[in-house]
């Protein structure tokens, strides 16, 4: 029996495409790392100043108290990181019209396509590096840095079935989807 081939359309507003790149960037060893740089180590450093008994208000570093230092590495990972790539996208999308229209998906057996309205892209199953389905997406990875992604608002339960098989047929164990 042959497949027919499932097509989406969806308009991507920025807040989509921002939560789409949140979630990628999230996966990415770098964020894991630039957590622990930031966030982690002035927190194990605070907490072992405070076991110690040492004044966590003297200050330290850049003369700053040692609590502050922990409180600007959390801003940094929670405001200053996500505030960046907001505006990366924003230059992305006033600099690519394409990139704000109407998106087409079109996946199918032998290929996923993606279409705009100054783009065309079909890439075989064998270029996915891996597929990760989240809440609202699924994630076609290129590389551990790069991803297609489909927003699954625009599938009908039955469509995103159909979609979980197909990849799950040709990713098998790269691919981490919600039960079929």
């Amino acid at each position: 029996m042959e497949t027919q081939p499932i097509t989406l359309s969806a308009t991507i507003s920025f807040w989509a495409h921002f939560r789409a790149t949140r979630a990628i960037v999230n996966r990415m060893w770098s964020t894991y790392a630039a957590w622990c740089f930031f966030a982690g180590v002035p927190l194990l450093l605070l907490v072992v100043m405070l076991c110690r008994g040492q004044d966590i208000f003297a200050p330290g570093l850049f003369g700053l108290p040692a609590w502050a230092i922990a409180v600007i590495g959390l801003l940094f990972m929670l405001c200053f990181m996500p505030l960046m790539q907001c505006l990366n996208i924003a230059s992305m999308r006033r600099r690519n019209s394409s990139v704000g229209g109407v998106q087409t998906y079109i996946i199918t057996p032998d290929s996923y396509t993606v279409r705009g309205s100054l783009f065309d892209s079909t890439i075989k199953w064998d270029a996915f590096y891996k597929a990760i389905e989240t809440k609202e997406f699924i994630f076609l990875y290129l590389s551990t840095r790069a991803a297609h992604f489909i927003p699954k608002a625009a599938a009908t339960e039955s469509d995103l079935r159909a979609i979980r098989t197909i990849i799950q047929e040709k990713l098998v164990t790269k691919a981490k989807l919600q039960a079929i």
